[in-house]
């Protein structure tokens, strides 16, 4: 598994209504794609229902999108071009079904993934859309990647489901910016998150800490002397831990590998993460060698004596 990644993240703002507006957003979709590129990521997100966003209210039914479809084919060609996933949300139409999605791309141009809003909104629903049933973590060459979308980020049950499914990465494709909300899912959960959403959007360590942004917002790209893209680099081969049970393996790992790994500890949060900075070395298999129980597993072994223990008690 690759260790260290590029993320970018598109601060997207729509095409002009006009004619063609179809054509015209595909095209600066693609636009900003290649102007992510420039970069190098390894994974390029953008904004909620991107496909439709900014246009006239009475056009956004008909300019709903297949899986795969037009919009996907004309992104799989960028992604496979210069060698990069792309997040790309939009609403979708399959047949008469409605649905608000992030769609995954990977590097040969190839949809590996739909993840399907979990939470849709009120209003979203009573007009037809769907919710999805699960938040799946998809496999790609640097680790299992995930979504949420926009209302998603209000229940905590589907950062919970997407922790559970093994995601060290979600992208987070919102129509509202969400702010301290991405750093509390970060550190209750467990991974990164790449945000995109036009106002702001964000790079999250998985301890909590926001590791840049880019926005329509933000005074240099509202004036054009910065494009609205974020890029930055991180660890994918980084794990979450609590401290319990697990402190006291330190000393063992750190005389072992020494400045192989990296400990860093949230005190009093009371819990760390721990990644490897060695070529021949993955997370797992120092988690596997010391017997380190991950911040997920911790939390269902909790839950699994909790149950336990009301039946012991009668109350189950």
């Amino acid at each position: 598994m690759a260790k260290y990644v590029r993320l970018s993240t598109i601060a997207y703002k729509p095409a002009e209504p006009g004619d063609n507006w179809r054509e015209r957003t595909y095209d600066k979709i693609c636009a900003d794609l290649e102007l992510a590129a420039r970069a190098k990521p390894d994974l390029v997100a953008l904004p909620e229902c991107c496909n439709t966003m900014g246009a006239p209210t009475d056009q956004k039914e008909d300019l709903r999108e297949s899986v795969p479809g037009p919009l996907t084919d004309r992104v799989a060609e960028v992604a496979a071009k210069h060698k990069m996933y792309v997040a790309l949300p939009l609403a979708e139409r399959d047949g008469d079904k409605r649905y608000n999605n992030v769609t995954f791309i990977n590097r040969e141009g190839e949809i590996i993934g739909k993840y399907d809003k979990y939470q849709p909104t009120i209003g979203e629903m009573e007009e037809g859309t769907i919710p999805g049933t699960d938040a799946p973590a998809f496999d790609t060459d640097f680790g299992k990647v995930g979504a949420a979308i926009c209302f998603d980020m209000k229940f905590v049950e589907v950062g919970q489901r997407l922790a559970a499914n093994g995601a060290r990465l979600v992208v987070f494709a919102s129509a509202f910016i969400a702010g301290d909300r991405l750093l509390h899912w970060a550190r209750d959960f467990g991974f990164y998150i790449l945000s995109s959403c036009t106002a702001r959007s964000y790079l999250v360590d998985m301890s909590g800490r926001f590791l840049g942004e880019t926005g329509q917002e933000i005074n240099q790209v509202r004036a054009g002397l910065m494009p609205p893209i974020f890029s930055g680099v991180v660890n994918m081969d980084r794990m979450f831990f609590h401290l319990d049970g697990n402190q006291n393996k330190f000393p063992d790992i750190l005389e072992k590998y020494g400045p192989g790994v990296e400990i860093e500890i949230h005190y009093p949060e009371a819990h760390f993460t721990m990644a490897s900075l060695m070529d021949d070395i993955a997370i797992e298999d120092i988690v596997a060698e010391f017997e380190l129980e991950p911040w997920t597993a911790y939390l269902a072994r909790s839950r699994r004596v909790r149950e336990d223990a009301l039946k012991r008690a009668g109350e189950a």
